[in-house]
């Protein structure tokens, strides 16, 4: 019986070993941390380069042929308005100039030599995995743009839809570990769902956009 107490009081008092059940404590917080920060940093990047090549989708599918169809090559005059308006009269004046029927939103089309062009200038700026069916191309009226009888200004709208982010690290599986959860299934999710973003600027003139 007294080897027995004995025996308990050492194993009571031996430390050996504590500084390893402390590591495998503190470890899986110090990854979560360490990952985390290089992973959401690569997400931020993709984010502003994102927003950045909606920008120049943007700027470009302004410079060049419509990219969804056809569009109004100049703006008439509206049939409400008077028939003695002269060429030249702001649209934003009494709602001179008509508001035409504009194509549909439509993916960038890569088989047009325009839409192959804005896609080689935006790709390398957009996430692993982006394809050009993921930019949408749209177009919109805005009765405050043009005057009568000039080249029709619509608002061109580049936005990107349906892009998932995939982080390089498990965090998921350290999150859990770290807070003590039980181990996530080989389906936890380790992607994310990036949020629509788009950029509308004004159209100049629809040109071929040869110069650019």
């Amino acid at each position: 019986m007294t080897r027995v107490s004995h025996i308990l009081r050492t194993f009571r008092r031996q430390e050996r070993g504590a500084a390893l059940v402390e590591l495998g404590m503190v470890i899986p917080l110090f990854l979560l941390l360490m990952f985390g920060i290089v992973d959401y940093g690569r997400l931020f990047w993709s984010t502003t380069m994102a927003q950045k090549a909606m920008q120049k989708a943007s700027r470009l599918a302004t410079l060049g042929p419509p990219l969804c169809g056809a569009l109004p090559t100049e703006h008439t005059l509206a049939s409400g308005a008077p028939t003695s308006t002269k060429f030249g009269v702001l649209c934003r004046s009494g709602n001179v100039c008509a508001v035409p029927a504009l194509p549909a939103p439509c993916p960038l089309n890569t088989a047009t030599d325009y839409g192959a062009r804005v896609w080689n200038d935006i790709r390398m700026l957009l996430p692993p995995g982006t394809t050009a069916a993921n930019v949408q191309i749209g177009y919109s009226h805005d009765a405050r743009l043009g005057f009568l009888g000039g080249p029709y200004t619509p608002v061109v709208t580049a936005e990107l839809v349906n892009v998932n982010f995939n982080f390089m690290m498990p965090i998921a599986g350290l999150a859990a570990l770290a807070s003590n959860g039980t181990t996530p299934a080989s389906n936890t999710p380790n992607s994310i769902s990036l949020p629509a973003m788009s950029t509308s600027v004004p159209a100049e003139d629809l040109a071929a956009g040869a110069s650019e």
